[in-house]
């Protein structure tokens, strides 16, 4: 039985899909029961959150491996989804990181990550390590301004990124979860291109036949308009640092990991914009 936490987000229940798809005994830990129905129908549901102690430790029963994703990298979750593992005698655990954690100088939000890394590395319980780059999905991000303004605000440019479309992600966390050997190990997960924001946006008009004006801000600029509409002043803060270190180009890394695990290149940034244009009507 494979436990897979986050299993109704972008990467979650496209690994969700490619495990039933396979044959793969699966158990989803959801917190919103509403969301069930998005899942195959031979999925197993869990209820609850990684703050819930004791939904975790009833998931957790029975379960070979668990795939762990957070939306915040919080040491105290992974520290209850740890005791669960221990106590349903789980032997492994596949965490999705971060490239963040292994580029140098690390941005804050890597330290973060690694931290709840660590809680991990020590627990005694065998750990693999996927470290995405961007995700294709986030240019969903784009939406508001692009229905609003026909424009995109971006603090990175020029530097590069290798966004990776969620779906390689998922081949990854399922080749991993579903194979021996891979205790231990972290794997840099990108797409096959590095792209500038610039160039991104270049090729969402492209597919979605309609100008959009690429405007570039400084990561400074950028934090203060967030702060100025409510996010709090750290999380505006995190993120600057993170736009700055991708504006200088640290994170237009391109590994082989991906082919090399599932046996396939990772797809395109244009070809998750072809399957998602739908989004963005």
């Amino acid at each position: 039985m494979i436990l897979v936490t986050g299993a109704t987000g972008n990467v979650g229940s496209e690994l969700v899909k490619q495990l039933v798809d396979g044959g793969h005994d699966v158990r989803a830990y959801i917190r919103n029961p509403d969301k069930a129905a998005q899942l195959p129908d031979a999925t197993e549901i869990a209820i609850g959150d990684l703050d819930d102690t004791a939904a975790l430790h009833k998931a957790s029963e029975g379960v070979d491996v668990v795939f762990f994703m957070q939306a915040a990298p919080l040491p105290a979750q992974a520290q209850n989804v740890v005791d669960a593992a221990k106590a349903g005698g789980v032997n492994r655990i596949v965490v999705l990181s971060s490239i963040g954690t292994v580029i140098h100088p690390r941005p804050i939000i890597g330290e973060m990550i690694n931290t709840r890394d660590e809680v991990l590395r020590d627990s005694g319980i065998a750990i693999t390590y996927l470290r995405p780059n961007t995700l294709s999905s986030n240019a969903l991000w784009w939406k508001n301004s692009i229905d609003s303004e026909g424009k995109v605000y971006d603090p990175t440019d020029p530097g590069l990124t290798s966004p990776i479309d969620p779906y390689d992600i998922a081949r990854v966390a399922a080749t991993v979860l579903t194979q021996s050997g891979h205790e231990g190990h972290g794997y840099i997960l990108n797409g096959p291109e590095a792209l500038s924001a610039k160039e991104q946006v270049e090729i969402l008009a492209d597919v979605l036949g309609r100008d959009i004006e690429f405007v570039s801000v400084t990561p400074e600029q950028f934090a203060e308009v967030n702060i100025e509409r409510g996010t709090p002043e750290s999380q505006a803060r995190g993120l600057q640092n993170l736009h700055e270190l991708f504006r200088a180009g640290r994170s237009g890394v391109l590994a082989d990991d991906v082919q090399n695990l599932t046996g396939s290149a990772p797809r395109t940034f244009r070809r998750w914009c072809e399957e998602h244009r739908v989004d963005f009507n």
